[in-house]
């Protein structure tokens, strides 16, 4: 039997390896931030609803245009301009597009082919700043969510990146579409892929996530390919609390299974997507474990680099702790801070399942025996209560 702890490169350098998830956590040190890797978010009341949970890590993933939230954001400032677009024949390019003008242009504009209701929203202006009270501990992450890839329907977030994409131009009602200033990237999803990773705030933290992929119809091809592309390319949503909203579509754990029995490595995240907006009792958000000694101003990047490494866990409604995850001699020792069912996973299904706080439970032996499962992984249920915990995969060999 062997375990793959320590370092499991997945690239070639630093900046693109990943260790097994909670290899070098001191569980006796740790400290837990929940956090969101999909949750839409340019209000006051939309901030104060995540952080009502407690949530503290806002990978805040706004789209339309799919640009990183800022402390400082003003409502309606995409509206009237932006610094970057993609444009047929051109690419993907920086300048300055001041939307009022180009609508509004003598020779190249369309403002008189706008509705009247439309054209009495001209010019827009600024507002005032979509927030006014940020709590002091809470970490504000660049994210967004991209989509309209030339050869993709998935939607992605690019947790941790600066990379923007797209336009203020929801189903174009405005038509910049239509007159050539895409309203999503606009490019191949490798292209897209490549300038997020290019614009990650720390090279050793976050990535990509493949977005409610059973509510996008995507494929287990086309999520391996995905993957393959790249090991920034993190994981999948197995829990979109919208997609279960809209049409019973937010589960892919069975996807998620599929994918970790063909030996790959792919994290799974619990997201509220735009539930919080409408529901307080929204459940999906993911919880971050660094060490509890991380000075405040390294938080940001730990916080990433726990993303990266897979050193967090996904739960729909933060209630349910993990506090120990660990293999010693062939041993596996969980603990929960409440009483729950919990469960262990491997390739071949349900292993094992014990009520309460603490699971022990000895690995299979022999190494034949022991690669079929491919990898493990922990799920507990509330057993007075509806939270659920999803541990990340540990891959066997």
């Amino acid at each position: 039997m062997a375990l793959l702890s320590g370092g499991y490169a997945w690239g070639d350098d630093s900046t693109t390896q990943t260790r097994t998830p909670y290899a070098d956590i001191d569980w006796d040190s740790v400290e837990a931030i929940g956090g969101v890797t999909h949750a839409h978010c340019r209000s006051q009341r939309s901030l104060d609803m995540l952080c009502r949970r407690g949530l503290r890590h806002l990978a805040i993933s706004n789209y339309y245009p799919s640009a990183p939230c800022k402390p400082d954001e003003r409502i309606g400032q995409y509206n009237v301009g932006q610094d970057f677009c993609t444009i047929p024949g051109e690419g993907y390019v920086y300048r300055q597009f001041r939307w009022n003008e180009i609508i509004q242009d003598p020779k190249l504009g369309w403002y008189d082919k706008l509705p009247v209701s439309l054209q009495e929203t001209i010019p827009f202006e600024v507002g005032g700043p979509c927030f006014t009270q940020i709590p002091s501990d809470v970490v504000i992450c660049p994210n967004a969510e991209h989509h309209s890839m030339t050869d993709s329907n998935g939607h992605f977030n690019a947790v941790g990146s600066e990379f923007c994409s797209g336009t203020f131009d929801a189903r174009s009602k405005y038509m910049l579409n239509k007159y050539g200033y895409k309203m999503g990237t606009g490019m191949p999803w490798k292209e897209a892929f490549t300038r997020m990773f290019a614009d990650l705030q720390f090279a050793d933290g976050g990535g990509v996530t493949i977005n409610h992929p059973t509510w996008s119809g995507t494929s287990h091809e086309q999520l391996l390919a995905l993957l393959d592309f790249d090991p920034r390319v993190l994981g999948i949503e197995i829990w979109n609390n919208t997609a279960e909203m809209l049409n019973g579509k937010g589960w892919s754990l069975s996807e998620w299974d599929t994918i970790l029995a063909s030996g790959r490595r792919c994290y799974g995240f619990a997201v509220s997507d735009h539930a919080h907006n409408s529901d307080p009792d929204f459940r999906g958000q993911n919880v971050l474990l660094v060490d509890a000694k991380t000075p405040a101003k390294d938080l940001p990047a730990a916080c990433l680099r726990a993303y990266r490494n897979g050193n967090f866990y996904a739960s729909l409604k933060g209630r349910i702790k993990l506090t120990r995850l660990e293999i010693t001699n062939g041993q596996l020792r969980v603990e929960v801070s409440t009483p729950c069912k919990i469960r262990v996973v491997s390739a071949k299904g349900r292993l094992h399942e014990q009520s309460g706080q603490v699971c022990h439970w000895s690995l299979p032996e022999g190494s034949a025996v022991l690669g079929k499962h491919t990898y493990l992984r922990v799920e507990a249920a509330e057993i007075d209560g509806d939270d659920q915990i999803f541990s990340q995969a540990l891959p066997l060999a």
